[in-house]
């Protein structure tokens, strides 16, 4: 299965999904808003393909395009569109009554409300607009089929590139897992308790073949951390584990993000001791030896 990957803004969201995983306590209380009020009690669900990771994605989405619509600076586009607005080239490049959102909109082909349109609605003009305006369109945006059209796209297309790092997604899933094991559980509504064991931690689920498919893949049919080769052409002993990057017993999450392939021996020695682990290395996509055809 494809999908049609634009990358607009999608590097610059990584980063900054990325910086809040690296560095999570200089952001405590903004990402208290990801699972305040017992959200992560949603996170329970064995191997959604909506994943947690897409949930957090597109809470910190939401969350740029908010900060992008409150640091836009209204009177100062104001004055370039009252100096440029009876030069209509001018305007067209400067595009200065065009909300950051609107970009994003525009270069993903989705049709939206414009906060011109939106102004004219109201009765107002782009000259007579203000902050208060701002708020109530973006009000109306975040409601609107238009914006679950591109946050969607917006949210796959960082996936897509996140999912390949497993020590990022090793950070996401401890992050994950110190939430789940500081969670007030008695709190929770609407809990199945199925799927906890008599510890109160989630059961082992077999993940199933679109989740077992995409971690071989990613991986390269390979142990992540000593190489053996893991596709049954070399070696038809070698036997695939999809380990779970942070146990379930230390509060990790039957997630795709979770897991990563191991060979037997890695997965019995290399765990025991039910730390996370998980290694940075990669297949290059071509060598760079110059004595290599």
């Amino acid at each position: 299965m494809q999908f049609k990957a634009r990358f607009y803004e999608t590097y610059n969201m990584c980063d900054v999904v990325s910086g809040f995983l690296k560095q999570p306590f200089d952001h405590l209380l903004w990402l208290e808003g990801f699972h305040c009020d017992e959200q992560w009690a949603g996170w329970l669900a064995p191997y959604e393909k909506r994943s947690v990771l897409h949930l957090f994605i597109g809470f910190v989405i939401q969350g740029v395009h908010s900060e992008q619509a409150d640091d836009f600076d209204i009177e100062k586009q104001k004055s370039i569109y009252a100096n440029f607005k009876d030069i209509p080239p001018a305007i067209a490049d400067l595009q200065p009554h065009k909300l950051p959102i609107e970009h994003a909109f525009k270069h993903h082909g989705i049709d939206h409300q414009t906060f011109f349109e939106f102004l004219k609605d109201e009765g107002k003009k782009f000259e007579s607009a203000d902050a208060d305006d701002i708020y109530e369109y973006m009000n109306e945006i975040w409601i609107s089929a238009a914006y679950g059209e591109l946050i969607e796209q917006t949210v796959d297309e960082v996936f897509h590139v996140l999912f390949q790092n497993r020590e990022l997604m090793m950070m996401f899933n401890v992050f994950a897992s110190r939430i789940l094991e500081l969670g007030d559980w008695d709190l929770a509504e609407d809990i199945d308790r199925s799927l906890l064991t008599s510890s109160g931690k989630l059961a082992r689920v077999r993940p199933p073949s679109w989740a077992r498919r995409a971690v071989f893949f990613r991986d390269r049919g390979r142990c992540v951390l000593c190489d053996t080769d893991l596709t049954g052409l070399l070696n038809i002993d070698n036997v695939e584990n999809y380990d779970h990057i942070v146990p379930l017993s230390s509060w990790g999450l039957n997630d795709i993000t979770n897991l990563q392939l191991l060979c037997v021996r890695c997965n019995q020695h290399e765990k025991r001791d039910g730390a996370p682990v998980t290694s940075g290395r990669y297949q290059s996509w071509y060598p760079m030896d110059d004595g290599d055809s």
